[in-house]
C-alpha cells in the first residue's frame, strides 16, 4: 500500500475524494526499476520477478511513472522493437489494464533508472464502476495517453517511410 498522498499530486487522482483515493492506495505500491529493464510487453501479465510482465497473459496492473523515463516500443514483424514514443513522470503505463480484452499493446522499457506505482487492475476496474467520478477522471488520462501513443507512433512511422 502506498499513502493516497502521493496518488493525489498527479492530475488523474486529483480531486478525488479522500475516501476513494485511500481504496486506489490500498491496491497499490512503490517499484523500482533499472536502465535497460523491460518493464512490460506486449500482450502481457504481472510477474514478481525482474520483469513486470511477461508475454502471452493478461495485464493486470495499470502503472504511474513517479520517476524516469521509459521507452515505449512496437515489436515489428521481425521481432525488432521500434521506439514509438517516450514516457516521462505522470505518465500513465500499461493502459490496456483497463481496456477489454485487458493485452498490452506495446513494450515498456526503462531508458534510466527510475520508480513507479503498480495498481491492482481487476480491484481498479471495480473502483472505477463503483465511483464514477474517478473513472471518468482516470479514464481521461487513459485517453489522452493514448492519443498521445498514436500520434507518437504516425511521425515515427512517417519518419521511417522517408528514411526506407
Amino acid at each position: 500500500m502506498i499513502s493516497p498522498e502521493v496518488l493525489r499530486r498527479y492530475p488523474h487522482f486529483a480531486g478525488i475524494a479522500d475516501a476513494c483515493l485511500g481504496e486506489v492506495a490500498k491496491i497499490s505500491k512503490e517499484r523500482e526499476f533499472k536502465a535497460g529493464e523491460r518493464i512490460f510487453e506486449e500482450s502481457g501479465s504481472f510477474l514478481a520477478t525482474a520483469r513486470i510482465y511477461e508475454k502471452g497473459e493478461e495485464a493486470t496492473h495499470l502503472m504511474l511513472l513517479i520517476e524516469g523515463k521509459v521507452d515505449i516500443g512496437l515489436t515489428l514483424g521481425t521481432g525488432e522493437t521500434v521506439v514509438v514514443g517516450t514516457l516521462v513522470e505522470g505518465d500513465l503505463m500499461a493502459l490496456s489494464a483497463l481496456i477489454p480484452p485487458y493485452h498490452l499493446s506495446a513494450t515498456g522499457i526503462a531508458k534510466e533508472d527510475g520508480k513507479l506505482i503498480q495498481i491492482e487492475a481487476v480491484a481498479l476496474r471495480k473502483l472505477l464502476d463503483d465511483n464514477p467520478e474517478l473513472g471518468y477522471r482516470l479514464m481521461q488520462g487513459v485517453a489522452k495517453g493514448i492519443m498521445t501513443r498514436l500520434q507518437d507512433t504516425r511521425v515515427e512511422l512517417a519518419g521511417q517511410s522517408y528514411a526506407g
